[in-house]
């Protein structure tokens, strides 16, 4: 049975090969977490943060009511890596206790 992540994953890299001229170029991959708990949100940055991440934004976001993580690494996003990244981010918020809210990237149109 594939995961939710394998499944979300192969429909956003079909749009990134459609609408970008050069799908394998090293570029910003952001990984998303949110939790009611400054503790929590700032235990998983630092863990991230040790584990090869840059933190861009660590802190309560009025617009979504809660306290934000956004974590970054530059790679090159690849199907099999990033399906391996989301599952390991989410056992990682699981056990932290926050909750992984997905990624996103940037592409460069056409």
């Amino acid at each position: 049975m594939k995961s939710i992540f394998s499944i979300m994953n192969k429909e956003v890299f079909g749009f990134i090969r459609q609408l970008d001229p050069d799908p394998e170029k090293v570029r910003p991959v952001t990984f998303w977490f949110y939790s009611e708990s400054e503790a929590k949100i700032y235990r998983l940055a630092a863990h991230l943060k040790k584990n090869g991440c840059r933190i861009d934004c660590c802190e309560y976001s009025e617009a979504y009511r809660n306290y934000l993580c956004i974590a970054e690494k530059k790679m090159s996003p690849e199907i099999d890596l990033l399906n391996e990244l989301c599952i390991d981010m989410k056992h990682i918020a699981e056990k932290i206790g926050v909750d992984f809210d997905g990624w996103e990237t940037m592409i460069e149109m056409e």
